[in-house]
């Protein structure tokens, strides 16, 4: 299951990054939104996008 994830600053909700995640959906497994966005902040930290304290992440709905 595939999901965009806009990635923000917490202040002024500056969008700093998009990612699209891809999150394999099984019988063990089904991802939820807070899925999602989580990863997309764990992509964040290692791509160096900004301190974890400062961003915050949304799926796009739409």
């Amino acid at each position: 299951m595939k999901r965009v994830v806009d990635v923000f600053k917490n202040r002024g909700r500056e969008l700093v990054w998009t990612y699209v995640i891809d999150l394999q959906n099984d019988d063990q497994f089904h991802p939820g939104q807070l899925d999602f966005e989580t990863e997309a902040l764990r992509l964040s930290q290692v791509d160096k996008r900004g301190a974890a304290n400062e961003l915050s992440a949304k799926v796009r709905l739409n």
